[in-house]
């Protein structure tokens, strides 16, 4: 850090020495007298969102506003004092809520329901302590506050939130910046990545053994399992490659994704070995495409082994992305839980038995991390084994204990699945995930048509969610969880996934509900391009998925992550457009060229620029149809110096600061499309 310091004191990057300079002030005497005045500033006594409440009977935890969200939390008022039953706390994260199911089921209530059948309805009480967004830090301070309620055992659901980038210290972050200018490689940095979790995995592992040795109180750990199966995000480009290096990718995955189109997929396995090789396991696209040819081979072992590796991947992205339990974490527990007296249950191993050898998918899972019944089902019957003996009553086997009948209506399914598939689609899933949650929803119920069609009209118009007669009828089916979900207050944050339209009307239309004509005809009025232009740059365009947003941090304007760019447009009826797109492409060479293609015919070609440039273009009406229509973008390949970039990339690390480490291939201001009526001029390219 001192010889950073020292270069640094060479450039003009003062801001940057004033941080080092601060950090190397802060001594461990100080943050420890710090944290000593922290502790001694009296505080009521608290279990999560639960104040202390000494009664009679005993001590009661009554449930207080300290500031989250009430939906994050067990909906329970009161925690009545410790009884004759045995009390079994349950502290976990969002899949130990049971998100999308919760507050109508959960685990806790399935694992009370499991344990009232193997004991008797009067011998068990299950503690809810599950809470949705729990960080590694904040459950240390829950599991601590646990105690408080004195449980005969202790079950712990944790693992997913764990992400290094979500929680990295100002020392992380200059270790991780060190790290990244020793190696070069964002490799360096995904090595570093895994060795943060693998240390706070053992923290948990002392905490716990603590517990088990000074207070005597048994301790199961639940082990989250991913979705492997089914729940796809992928990164647009790897990270940090030279511009030859990124090309050859690129050209890669093309190549193998095509031949997995046809007859020829097992000529893939090499283009996957190879994006394997140049990317060094930093992005998920070799490991899926190895997964696919091995699934197709039936050696569901390999194919696992790879899923596995694309799920990884995502532990060095800088970024927010969906929740996961990386493989050092898994392995982490599995290899210190009998030395910390600690009793493991291993969902990953236990789902891939239960599904004969195959990687975990829909049937357990609901999204990414989050379990279907079938998945809450065995995980609780897994864990009610468990703890059985710890309690002190006699053993019954998972399996056993699995088949215990959880009553879950079919109202509650049907809405749980449709909002499954709403999750699925907006983080960009394949079609075929969210239309099997679809109609699993309209199986359950056919009720469920009604919040789908509710669910249309306020995700199609254009003002905020919450402004829409639809959401105040759909408020009035008092389903929390949906309103809860589907709410939407800002405009900024609202996109139109003209894909997951789609999907609804087919399925509806499947079931013999009618609704093409009228959400055409909703389409059209709202975005339409009539009488006036429509900026294809907007977010309820150019966002697509949750992901999209995440990644590109730059809401002055859009940038183009990927080679290829695609943006819905809504016509009336087939007529000739005109386009207009002011853009510019950093690190251009000379000679290359923007394409724009309509329902993938190409419009026109124009001349890339590193300056911001405006151009037009005409499109006939043969190429546009009524309905949804697809703009297409295709951005040159940029040429770009690596050693600059890792080095920017090097300084952000080092000030804490937002850091892009994949290509930026072009940048929009605006792309408007209008018709001849509405069109201010027009002109070619």
């Amino acid at each position: 850090m001192a010889g950073r310091l020292a270069q640094l004191f060479e450039s003009d990057k003062g801001e940057r020495i004033l941080r080092l300079i601060t950090h190397l002030s802060i001594t461990p005497e100080a943050s420890g007298s710090a944290a000593k005045a922290v502790a001694e500033t009296p505080a009521k006594l608290r279990v999560g969102t639960w104040e202390a409440a000494d009664t009679p009977r005993g001590r009661s935890f009554v449930r207080v506003d300290i500031g989250d969200p009430a939906h994050l939390w067990a909906s329970v008022q009161k925690i009545p004092p410790k009884g004759p039953r045995r009390r079994v706390v349950l502290v976990g994260e969002s899949v130990a809520r049971g998100h999308l199911y919760d507050p109508y089921f959960n685990p806790a209530q399935a694992l009370q329901q499991i344990m009232n059948a193997a004991c008797g309805p009067a011998k068990v009480e299950v503690v809810d302590l599950a809470r949705t967004d729990l960080s590694h830090k904040q459950s240390h301070e829950l599991i601590n506050q646990s105690l408080h309620l004195e449980p005969d055992a202790l079950v712990v659901f944790c693992g997913n939130n764990w992400s290094p980038f979500m929680q990295t210290s100002e020392e992380q972050f200059l270790d991780v910046a060190t790290a990244f200018r020793e190696t070069g490689s964002w490799r360096g940095v995904k090595e570093l990545c895994e060795s943060f979790l693998i240390a706070a995995t053992k923290e948990t592992l002392g905490l716990l053994e603590k517990i088990i040795r000074e207070r005597g109180i048994p301790v199961v750990f639940v082990l989250p399992e991913f979705n492997l199966a089914d729940w796809i995000i992928e990164c647009d480009c790897p990270p940090l490659l030279n511009n030859e290096q990124t090309q050859a990718w690129l050209l890669a995955k093309w190549e193998a994704e095509q031949l997995l189109k046809g007859d020829d997929w097992e000529k893939a396995e090499c283009l996957g070995e190879r994006l394997l090789q140049l990317d060094q396991g930093t992005t998920a696209a070799g490991p899926y495409i190895l997964a696919e040819i091995s699934r197709r081979r039936e050696d569901h072992e390999k194919a696992r082994a790879f899923l596995e590796l694309a799920r990884d991947a995502a532990v060095c992205w800088p970024f927010r992305f969906s929740p996961r339990c990386f493989s050092v974490i898994q392995q982490t527990i599995r290899e210190g839980a009998a030395a910390h007296g600690i009793h493991l249950v291993d969902l990953p191993r236990e789902f891939t038995r239960h599904l004969g050898g195959q990687a975990a998918d829909r049937r357990l899972f609901l999204d990414y991390c989050h379990l279907s019944l079938e998945g809450i089902r065995l995980s609780m019957g897994l864990t009610a084994e468990t703890l059985l003996p710890l309690l002190k009553f006699p053993r019954k086997s998972g399996k056993e204990l699995a088949q215990v009948d959880l009553k879950v209506s079919a109202g509650v399914n049907a809405n749980t699945h449709f909002l499954a598939a709403v999750y699925s689609a907006n983080w960009g899933q394949s079609s075929d995930v969210v239309r099997y949650f679809l109609r699993r929803a309209l199986e359950f119920d056919r009720g469920i048509a009604r919040m789908m069609e509710l669910f249309l009209d306020f995700h199609i118009k254009r003002v905020p969610s919450s402004l829409c007669t639809s959401f105040d009828r759909l408020c009035e089916l008092r389903n929390i969880t949906a309103i809860t979900l589907l709410y939407n207050d800002s405009l900024s944050r609202k996109f139109l996934n003209t894909n997951f339209v789609t999907a609804i009307v087919e399925v509806l239309e499947e079931f013999g509900i009618p609704t093409r004509s009228s959400v055409t005809e909703l389409l059209v009025k709202e975005h339409g391009v009539k009488n006036r232009s429509v900026n294809l740059v907007n977010p309820l365009y150019s966002t697509g998925s949750y992901f999209r947003s995440l990644v590109d941090r730059r809401p002055e304007f859009y940038k183009a992550t990927a080679r290829n760019t695609t943006f819905p447009l809504v016509c009336d009826k087939p007529e000739p457009l005109n386009f207009s797109i002011t853009m510019k492409v950093p690190n251009v060479s000379a000679n290359q060229t923007i394409s724009l293609s309509v329902n993938g015919s190409l419009v026109a070609e124009v001349a890339a620029t590193e300056h911001w440039t405006t151009a037009t273009c005409s499109v006939p009406a043969g190429l546009v149809q009524a309905g949804i229509n697809q703009v297409e973008i295709g951005w040159p390949m940029p040429v770009w110096s690596d050693e600059k970039q890792k080095e920017l990339v090097a300084d952000c690390l080092e000030a804490g600061e937002v850091i892009e480490i994949t290509p930026m291939f072009g940048l929009i201001h605006s792309l408007r499309a209008s018709t001849e009526h509405s069109a201010p001029h027009k002109a070619n390219f």
